[in-house]
């Protein structure tokens, strides 16, 4: 089987994981929230009228649909036109910024949503136990991100000597550190800044930035990791299995992001009328 169309193959992958996969298992723990959570219990999770929630989750599952469509379309014209090269990479990476919008749109809602419970209950909640950055941090999983962050700083000066004409050089470095600056600072504004959600209980909001760390360490040592070998296949010239490689790439991504969105053990008893008197429950099962 030629690479033409094995890179086929993962790009149809790709567009059914995170454009129609993904959004399904969301759009569907979004049901059973509602189902197994409704407004008349848990008055404090819903800040908006009923409808808004439905209307909400259906132009979400209508977005993703359409950018579905979009991606077959795509592909069947790669396909007609016997394309892999260039174009197919850089079709692959335009897709998946496309692919990304109704996820970004569900996210921002969520944001929102965050606001509108500040506006409705204005009271201040605060453990006063001491948070650190260290704390939330896996050992071994940090010690992987900066080994892997170093050995890809001594793999840039190592390429760097053969004067490739079309290697980016010391700027590939500053590209990666950039990138891990701003999880950095993802990280500790997680820590350290103010609650987002006013109603999340503290076991649940140490629960939610753990994950977020470890998403992030993962995703730096998987970007890093495609940098290095982006800048290795074109080394080699192989070229051709940059497009095979940028949609898996993607692909990892959209599997390791998508932990964001599971609520296991959530705590919904503080959405409550009065969470003090309740007992302590769980959330739905993902």
């Amino acid at each position: 089987m030629s690479e033409q169309l094995v890179f086929y193959a993962v790009f149809l992958s790709q567009i059914l994981l995170i454009s129609f996969y993904y959004p399904r298992q969301i759009v569907g723990r979004m049901k059973r929230l509602r189902e197994t959570h409704p407004p008349s219990a848990y008055p404090k999770l819903y800040p908006r009228p009923a409808e808004y929630y439905t209307r909400s989750r259906r132009n979400y599952g209508r977005w993703n649909l359409v950018v579905l469509l979009l991606g077959f379309s795509i592909l069947a014209a790669l396909w007609l036109f016997s394309e892999s090269g260039v174009w197919a990479y850089n079709i692959a990476i335009g897709y998946f910024f496309l692919q990304l919008i109704p996820a970004l749109s569900l996210d921002l809602s969520f944001l929102r949503e965050f606001k509108l419970m500040r506006k409705v209950d204005s009271r201040r909640k605060a453990s006063l136990s001491p948070r650190r950055l260290s704390d939330f941090v896996p050992p071994l999983l940090g010690g992987a991100a900066l080994i892997t962050y170093l050995a890809f700083v001594f793999f840039v000066f190592y390429v760097q000597q053969f004067d490739f004409p079309w290697f980016g050089g010391y700027w590939n470095v500053v590209g990666v550190t950039f990138m891990n600056l701003c999880f950095g600072a993802i990280l500790l504004w997680s820590v350290y800044g103010r609650k987002l959600n006013p109603h999340q209980a503290y076991e649940d909001r140490v629960a939610q930035i753990t994950k977020l760390v470890r998403i992030l360490l993962f995703i730096s040592i998987a970007a890093t990791v495609f940098v290095a070998l982006t800048v290795t296949l074109a080394a080699w010239e192989l070229r051709n299995l940059q497009p095979i490689a940028v949609s898996l790439y993607f692909q990892l991504l959209a599997v390791i992001s998508f932990q964001a969105y599971r609520i296991d053990q959530a705590n919904f008893e503080v959405y409550k009328e009065d969470p003090l008197s309740a007992s302590p429950g769980k959330g739905i099962a993902g």
